[in-house]
């Protein structure tokens, strides 16, 4: 049972804490369990831009066992089997791409809960730890589970007023280069176009009292900067993370041993 993470993840962000997460791609469950140890808040699964498959969710989901880190998982689109193998197998929230009316904002929270309030099918076998904590599990499952809507095109953000006002919405995640290459200036970061976007989004979630979420590809000053309004805050990839270590690595030995 990966714990009830939401709950605590939610407790932190309505007491006005900044919480802090990454992306995880690689599909090896070790690597889940090695962020689990570093202090995160809470690690986005990425299944929409990766090749992890259900049954290495399943696994890497269970290394979130015992630990403080709430795992929450983006879906590769909006199909309902996604979100039920993902719940099921222990995710403590949902991450939906590219949603861009009300209406199908509804119908992915119903994805999400348990009936009368959704549609969600019953059988969580593996986050209710085979069955054995199925009262712990249950108990404020509709409330506890996150759900995560990504604005990342033109039309996402011109129904942002609605979306943001569905019931069981808890978090919207901008997505910043779908969106730039939406708005015709794709990875143009620093275009005034691109920053009136961001004040839209930020200023319409707030209005209907929904927290953010802000994706930094660098971390920067300029980046913080744009992203100060945000109340979740991810940063880099596992790969990528990977990749500047090994590069660091690399230059701190050939510089070294100039030295020696």
């Amino acid at each position: 049972m990966t714990g009830l993470k939401g709950s605590e993840l939610k407790a932190k962000i309505s007491r006005g804490e900044k919480v802090f997460g990454t992306w995880l791609s690689i599909t090896d469950p070790a690597v889940a369990r090695m962020y689990t140890q570093l202090g995160f808040d809470f690690l986005l699964i990425d299944m929409e831009h990766s090749v992890i498959n259900p049954e290495t969710l399943q696994t890497m989901l269970m290394m979130f066992s015992d630990t403080p880190v709430c795992p929450i998982v983006r879906v590769p689109w909006h199909e309902p089997n996604w979100s039920k193998w993902a719940l099921d197998a222990g995710a403590e929230g949902i991450i939906f791409p590219n949603v861009t009316s009300a209406e199908q904002a509804k119908r992915l929270v119903a994805q999400c809960k348990y009936p009368p309030q959704g549609e969600r099918g019953f059988f969580p076998k593996c986050a209710s730890n085979f069955l054995m904590d199925m009262p712990e599990y249950l108990d404020g499952i509709n409330d506890r589970i996150q759900v995560w809507m990504q604005i990342e095109s033109v039309e996402g953000l011109r129904s942002m007023e609605e979306i943001v006002k569905v019931p069981g919405l808890d978090t919207v995640l901008i997505g910043p280069a779908d969106l730039s290459f939406s708005l015709g200036i794709g990875n143009q970061y620093e275009n005034p176009i691109f920053d009136h976007a961001l004040e839209e989004i930020f200023s319409k979630a707030h209005k209907a009292g929904i927290p953010v979420a802000y994706h930094m590809y660098e971390i920067s000053e300029k980046a913080l900067a744009k992203g100060k309004e945000a109340s979740l805050f991810s940063f880099g990839f596992d790969i990528v993370f990977a990749r500047l270590g090994a590069l660091q690595a690399l230059n701190n030995v050939r510089t070294g041993l100039e030295k020696v």
